[in-house]
């Protein structure tokens, strides 16, 4: 099936006639709307299945209001009051081997009526047919099932709590029934115990027959109240879908406006109060390393030089004592020799070496001694030296990560607004919470209400059946109902056995469809290593890498709604139905890798048509160009206040 053009007149903030030509071409199945928050996404998808459903479609502001009333408040209010507004949807859908081409129209006129009715008139290959025209809202199923509808047409913002298991729950059982046909298979049991009832009421004697009347009169009430039950559920549950957007919304106002961060407050500048303690600490360590040993490292050439010259002194000291001795000595050779008689020349030539040995070591006894000390003063100089510089470096990259952090919590301290500036922010934010944990109590009692409700239809039910039970005519012919009933019972117990059979076999298949598509769309590897759907409650069950059952809410609300796509997308391949997907706000509050796997994986294969209403914050730059070999046609959505209406221009933002 592919639509062909959608007509929009007087619809919404559509005034006037608007034609948008839906048609894509091989290998570029996607058609990309672009609009501003408020220019008419949202009234495009509802006027699609309007025109589809009438008043079955699950159109977005709707909420429980009459059929006729919402027809009323449809129309442009700009418009004249005689105007009509008028829906019409062109598209071809293949029976039989043969492609149709089928044309369907919804128009109604709201002047002077408050409660107006639509008109349907259905055209197939260009002709009118007054029977499909007549019963379209039972033949449109034949198209697009209605239980099917969610798989093909949904909000990208507001799909996300389908992830959580009671929502789920209920999409798989709607998709698996409509897919296997289990729907017919429930509505033949129900037909099936129906007729039981009938039978059986022939048997009783008529003084049972007050009681079963009684019965009846009861099971009638429980089956009001549980049906109102049902829909005051269902009512909650979108109410409860609402606002856990609007808690979203409010939680990201506050964060962009740095009010989340007002409770942590104080502890920032406990934690910059550390810091700079740390911070003097570190200082005072720095100094008394800089009256130690520390300074002497940037004169080590010194240093050396006092070591030689304690060295040459030390030598000069040694000398000095040394030339004395050799003075005394040499003077008691002189005088031996000259008394032995020794010749002149023999005496002069050995005082004339001594003189020369005497003027070596005067060049030593000369040299200046002005330092007098020790060489072992230096001893584990060196080695102080080098421990004291590496406590120094140690020091320096401590106070460098010291002030790094002290930046970094001065930064998030002057980020912290005023209480005043943000109150109605946090207030707002309080008051979804609060309405939000309201809603779930109050779910929560009408569940249990329903439970109570069902279990009293139960009892009742069996009442009846023993009622109906306690006196059988002995003639032939209510010997033969027994014998129908028996055997309705045992049809009923078989359709069931083979109802289950049926879907246990297709479980496995819809696992790995579910699976297979949030691998494709997800970013991080083994996030979810497997998955279960119960084939009694068709609950959704996760398992982490440790296989381990994670609750969705460990999930982020991308993930989340990453796990809503899939399942959606899973049970729409599962379904087998060629229909075109329909996504209003496509990338949500996705982050960047989500939307390339998105934009990637799913948008150019969710379906053979794709039509995609996104804002001017979604699919953009990198995002459209990695779309754009997929795009048959794309449209820009403008509001115009002069002309009061939101009009379809070729091209995008």
């Amino acid at each position: 099936m592919i639509f062909e053009e959608l007509i929009i007149e007087n619809f919404g903030i559509y005034q006037g006639e608007h034609v948008v030509d839906l048609r894509v071409k091989d290998g570029k199945p996607v058609v990309l709307f672009g609009a501003l928050n408020g220019g008419g996404k949202t009234t495009f998808l509802d006027a699609l299945q309007l025109v589809l459903y009438g008043k079955h479609a699950k159109c977005s502001n709707r909420a429980g209001i009459a059929y006729g009333t919402f027809l009323a408040s449809c129309k442009n209010r700009f418009t004249n009051n005689d105007a009509p507004v008028r829906l019409s949807l062109s598209f071809k859908h293949q029976t039989n081997n043969s492609i149709r081409e089928f044309k369907v129209e919804r128009s109604w006129t709201a002047k002077g009526f408050t409660d107006p009715k639509d008109k349907v008139k259905v055209w197939c290959d260009d002709e009118y047919d007054e029977h499909l025209s007549q019963y379209w809202d039972e033949f449109v199923n034949e198209f697009i099932p209605l239980t099917l509808s969610d798989l093909f047409f949904f909000d990208g913002e507001k799909i996300e709590n389908l992830a959580h298991p009671q929502r789920s729950s209920e999409l798989v059982k709607t998709g698996i029934e409509n897919l296997l046909g289990l729907d017919l298979l429930s509505q033949l049991q129900l037909d099936l115990g129906q007729l039981e009832k009938k039978r059986r009421s022939g048997n009783v004697d008529q003084s049972v027959m007050a009681k079963v009347s009684v019965c009846e009169d009861e099971m009638g009430q429980y089956n009001v109240t549980i049906s109102d039950l049902k829909k005051d559920i269902a009512e909650l549950e979108q109410q409860a879908s609402d606002t856990n957007i609007a808690i979203n919304k409010a939680r990201q106002a506050v964060r962009n406006a740095g009010a989340h961060l007002i409770e942590k407050r104080d502890e920032i500048k406990f934690e910059l109060g550390s810091v700079e303690a740390k911070l003097k600490l570190n200082k005072a360590e720095q100094i008394k390393l800089a009256a130690g040993v520390g300074p002497l490292g940037l004169v080590s050439e010194l240093i050396e030089q006092t070591k030689t010259q304690i060295k040459l002194e030390t030598e000069a000291h040694q000398a000095k004592v040394l030339d004395k001795a050799i003075c005394e000595y040499e003077a008691k050779i002189l005088a031996s020799l000259k008394a032995a008689g020794t010749p002149m020349d023999a005496i002069t030539k050995v005082n004339s070496t001594m003189a020369e040995l005497a003027k070596e070591r005067k060049k030593l006894t000369d040299i200046e001694c002005y330092l007098n000390t020790e060489v072992s003063i230096f001893n584990g100089l060196d080695k102080r030296i080098a421990e004291e510089s590496k406590q120094r470096k140690q020091l320096k990259k401590t106070e460098a990560d010291l002030l790094e952090k002290q930046a970094l919590l001065q930064k998030q301290l002057d980020t912290i607004p005023d209480y005043d500036s943000v109150r109605h922010l946090i207030a707002e934010l309080a008051e979804c919470e609060a309405t939000f944990k309201n809603m779930h109590v109050r779910l929560r009692q009408k569940q249990q209400l329903l439970e109570q409700a069902q279990a009293k239809s139960n009892v009742l039910s069996q009442r009846y059946t023993n009622l109906l039970a306690q006196q059988n005519k002995d003639t032939f012919e209510q010997k033969r109902a027994i014998q129908v009933s028996e055997h309705i019972k045992k049809l009923k117990t078989t359709l069931q056995g083979f109802s289950e059979q049926l879907v246990a076999e297709n479980i496995e298949r819809l696992e790995m469809l579910v699976k297979q598509k949030f691998d494709a769309l997800g970013r991080k590897e083994q996030l979810i290593s497997a998955l279960s759907i119960s084939p009694v409650s068709f609950e959704l069950t996760l398992f982490d890498a440790n296989n381990q059952p994670l609750e969705p809410s460990k999930l982020s609300a991308g993930e989340r709604q990453l796990l809503a796509i899939a399942i959606l997308w899973g049970l729409a391949e599962a379904s087998g139905k060629e229909l075109p997907t329909v996504i209003d706000t496509p990338l949500g509050r996705l982050d960047g890798k989500h939307r390339t796997n998105l934009v990637n994986n799913y948008f150019p294969k969710a379906s053979q048509q794709v039509i995609l209403l996104s804002t001017d914050e979604e699919i953009i730059d990198e995002y459209y160009e990695k779309l754009k070999p997929s795009i048959s046609n794309e449209y820009h959505i403008s509001y115009d206040e002069e002309a009061k209406t939101s009009s379809f221009t070729k091209g995008y933002f």
